[in-house]
Formats: C-alpha cells, sequence, structure tokens
C-alpha cells in the first residue's frame, strides 16, 4: 500500500509544476507536489509574462494578478529592444516591442484584459506556489523523484526524501511530469522527442550596479549589444538584460560549445560587465555567475498513459521570444 494518496502526483515546482497544483487546488482537485531542491527559482531566469500568461494568472483570483503586477516591471518600461556597441557606446538602433509600438498598440488593448510585464523567476514562482500552498496543494522539498509504475487504475511513484535518504510512495490517478529539461519522467514514460540537446554555450551573469545614467533615457527589458565574439553561443548577440530598473541586471555572453566551458569567477564576470556596458571602471554587486548550454529540442507525445509531462520536461527551446515560462504556464492551465 503506499505512503500517500492523491488525485495528481506533481514533480517538480518550477513555473508549470506550480502553476499545475495552484490551479488544480483552485478546481478542487488534490494533489500532491515534489521538489528535489529547498527553495525555488534561485536566479530570474524566465522573465518574459505574455498577455495569454497572465490570463491564467487573472484565472487564478486577483489577489494572484494584482501581485504578478506588483512585482513585475510595467509594460511601458519594457519598452523598446535596444541594439547598441555597448551601452555606454554607439547606440545602432531601437525597436519598440512588446505592445508599445502606437501602430499595434490598440490591438495589444484589444486581444485581451491583461497586459504584459516583465516578472522574473524568483518572483513568478513563489507567487504560483504560495497560491497553490494557501488553496490545498500538498508540498514537500527536497525530495525527489526515483521511479512510477503505472496500471489501469493509476500510478505509483516513488520518491525519496534527500536528507534523510528514506523513500516513500505516493498513489495518484495521474502523474505530471513538470520535472525540466533533464526529466527523468519524460524518460522513464518512453517519450519521443526530436531536435538538438546543447546546440550553443552561454554564460549569465546577475549582478548589482546603477546603470540609470546608461538606460533611463531609453527604457527597455533587453540591451542587445554588437561586439566581436557576440555571435558565439547560439543567441547571436551579447545581452544586458534588465532584472530590476535599473539596478539588477543579466547579462547573457555565449562561449564555443565546441571547447570547455569558461570558468566564470568574480573577475571574469566583472571584466565581461565592464565590457558590455562599456564602462573600465565599472563596479558590480556580482550575485552569480553559471554557464548553460542552449538546447533545441521537443517531445512529439507529452502523454504516455496516465502519465504527462510539461514545462522544459516537454519542450526545451531556445530563450528568444521569451516564450519558455509562458508555454510552460499554458501547459498547467491546458492539463487542469
Amino acid at each position: 500500500m503506499a505512503d500517500i494518496t492523491t488525485d495528481v502526483m506533481i514533480i517538480g515546482t518550477g513555473p508549470a509544476g506550480s502553476a499545475t497544483a495552484a490551479l488544480l487546488s483552485t478546481y478542487g482537485i488534490e494533489n500532491f507536489v515534489i521538489n528535489r531542491y529547498r527553495w525555488l527559482a534561485n536566479t530570474p531566469r524566465a522573465h518574459i509574462t505574455n498577455q495569454r500568461c497572465m490570463e491564467v494568472l487573472r484565472d487564478l483570483g486577483p489577489e494572484v494578478e494584482d501581485e504578478a503586477y506588483l512585482h513585475g516591471t510595467h509594460q511601458d518600461l519594457m519598452g523598446e529592444n535596444v541594439f547598441c556597441e555597448s551601452l555606454a557606446g554607439e547606440e545602432i538602433g531601437r525597436m519598440k516591442s512588446w505592445g508599445t509600438n502606437p501602430l499595434s498598440r490598440a490591438a495589444h488593448e484589444l486581444a485581451s484584459p491583461c497586459h504584459m510585464i516583465d516578472l522574473p523567476q524568483t518572483f513568478m514562482e513563489p507567487i504560483l506556489f504560495s497560491a497553490a500552498c494557501r488553496r490545498g496543494t500538498q508540498a514537500r522539498m527536497s525530495v525527489e523523484y526515483v521511479s512510477h509504475a503505472q496500471d489501469d487504475t493509476g500510478v505509483t511513484t516513488t520518491c525519496r526524501d534527500r536528507l534523510s535518504g528514506e523513500e516513500f510512495t505516493v498513489r495518484s490517478r495521474l502523474l505530471v511530469g513538470a520535472d525540466g529539461g533533464n526529466s527523468l519522467v519524460a524518460q522513464h514514460a518512453g517519450l519521443p522527442f526530436e531536435g538538438k540537446m546543447g546546440v550553443g554555450g552561454s554564460m549569465n551573469i546577475l549582478f548589482r550596479a546603477d546603470l540609470s545614467r546608461f538606460v533611463a533615457h531609453r527604457p527597455s527589458v533587453l540591451y542587445w549589444v554588437m561586439q566581436p565574439g557576440a555571435d558565439v553561443g547560439g543567441i547571436g548577440m551579447g545581452l544586458v538584460r534588465m532584472v530590476r530598473p535599473w539596478n539588477e541586471w543579466l547579462i547573457v555572453w555565449g562561449y564555443d560549445i565546441n571547447q570547455p566551458a569558461p570558468e566564470v569567477d568574480a573577475a571574469f564576470a566583472t571584466q565581461v560587465a565592464r565590457q558590455l556596458v562599456g564602462d573600465p571602471e565599472l563596479e558590480i554587486e556580482l550575485l552569480s555567475a553559471n554557464t548553460w548550454t542552449v538546447n533545441n529540442m521537443f517531445a512529439t507525445h507529452m502523454q504516455a498513459g496516465r502519465v504527462f509531462i510539461m514545462g522544459d520536461a516537454a519542450h526545451r527551446h531556445p530563450p528568444s521570444n521569451g516564450l519558455g515560462s509562458n508555454t510552460s504556464i499554458q501547459d498547467g492551465f491546458n492539463l487542469a
């Protein structure tokens, strides 16, 4: 007999898993969710939040939608895509984006009661996860998925507590794998994929610095930097991304995937930041730095019997166009 019984077992508390849990609990469907880590998102990876995604938050209730608007950067400050040699250097051009172009603003207004915002994943995940828990979701942290077995009436999932090492089982009608780009659920379910992993190499450098003198007069979320070497890594250009205006930033810079990943220490991170900002004296407060690979792979089927996958477990596409967390949250909405 299983240790825990529920309607839906969810692996992962990212945007897809937390959205699914929150929606199921809103609809009165019992669910149990686990996270192999002891924390929610610790870096602001996903951020562009489009109108369709905001409609999902609206469906969760005004308190969820309002909290997202409270923490998000308003559409007007998302502004234009800026192309430049560096933030302090020559500007090559600007392109009105994210519904701010006067020629398309009316279409955006008519398309939805919701507005697009920039909401870093470090804010989005807690909003969704807390909504789920308030509404009845049972959640456990530092617990990892081990395996599953399904039959005609349900799925038995084996989990492991990473603190004690003890294993336990959960019996559910359905299993949802929202366990990211290296999904064990997808692997164990035998779901087929097309595409390629590791098509490019990139690094993220998260830091604090007041850059208002370079950007406040031309508000944007994305400042694209065109410098020698910027086409390496699958992104096409270097990127200085606004996380919080105008003092928290994320740099995305490529490296050759066919070579060993660089060691992104404080000295290297500061050098890259100074290079892309264009200020050789810039002092930064480094918050984190890491390397990652650009993937382009998707599942051709997202269901195997009573097992479903969603989010990065199902579609691992490049970050261009800001579709990652949007598709993940909408996966959860559609399934719930």
